[in-house]
């Protein structure tokens, strides 16, 4: 990893300016043209430069590729030090609903030991971006520490990096439930899926089962992450969970948990779509009970 940071710091100057890699959450779908999709924009999108990874749960990104047509690039993927995480590369598929493509369908990449990753033809008219979901899992013994992730595009001998710093949190996740809430609509904003996790996890909703051999989709990997946060909620300390609830309902704009659950506001229409990020904040700053420490 060293000798490819310091040709990047060398070289990073003379890049292409149309060159690009950018990271966003992954509320933040991108479409063949490498825009936001109009349901999942926000006004102040996220950065993402130092997210916070529990151990023993997955947290994910989409990585964004932009580059000139008719020049040669590769992605790599390095970290420092080398496995502190476990990385996952999938290939976002574009699904067509009317005018728009938008991103749905996940099919995974194998990095190699060098950290390089698959180049991925394109799939839709006018696509000028190659759009990836990089999944990151951290083992339940990680060690709680400060990491260094990067993502590198190399395009004849210039180096473009996306740096992060993982903070990898100290409380150790439990194990999540099985999927049951279904997933929302491909159109729909990518936010409500992890919203109809956190209204059955409120609510006491009515759960049922998820299809045994559901596709692997980003929807579903989005419904997992949020179904890994109600598992952690869950485990905080029973002392926190009044001052937890209060924060979560506060988040969504809400006065009391019965009227919410009665009729569930969308927050995206007040907070924007990467609203459920608010609460997933709270969660991480909440006391873990005993048994989950």
């Amino acid at each position: 990893m060293a000798v490819r940071v310091l040709a990047a710091l060398l070289l990073v100057a003379s890049a292409v300016p149309a060159q690009s890699v950018r990271v966003y959450t992954e509320f933040q779908r991108i479409d063949p043209a490498g825009a936001v999709v109009g349901a999942d924009r926000a006004e102040h999108p996220r950065e993402v430069l130092s997210p916070m990874l529990p151990r023993n749960a997955f947290t994910s990104f989409h990585v964004v590729v932009s580059e000139p047509e008719g020049r040669k690039h590769t992605l790599f993927i390095a970290q420092n030090p080398e496995g502190a995480v476990e990385v996952t590369m999938y290939r976002e598929v574009f699904v067509k609903r009317g005018e728009l493509w938008i991103p749905d369908g996940l099919e995974k990449l194998e990095i190699s030991e060098y950290g390089a990753v698959p180049d991925i033809p394109p799939q839709a008219p006018g696509q000028n971006v190659e759009v990836y979901w990089m999944d990151l899992h951290v083992k339940p013994d990680a060690d709680v520490r400060r990491t260094r992730l990067e993502v590198q595009l190399n395009t004849e001998g210039n180096w473009i990096i996306y740096p992060m710093e993982l903070r990898i949190w100290q409380p150790v996740v439990p194990a999540p439930g099985a999927p049951a809430e279904p997933l929302a609509a491909i159109e729909a904003p990518a936010s409500d899926t992890a919203g109809a996790v956190l209204r059955s996890y409120l609510c006491n909703g009515t759960r049922t089962a998820a299809a045994a051999q559901e596709p692997l989709t980003i929807r579903s990997m989005i419904r997992r992450n949020a179904l890994q946060d109600a598992a952690w909620a869950s485990a905080i300390d029973a002392k926190s969970r009044p001052d937890l609830l209060s924060g979560i309902l506060k988040a969504l704009g809400a006065s009391d948990l019965k009227t919410w659950c009665q009729a569930p506001a969308a927050p995206r229409d007040a907070l924007g779509a990467e609203w459920y990020l608010r609460v997933r904040d709270l969660l991480y700053r909440a006391r873990p009970a005993a048994s989950a420490k």
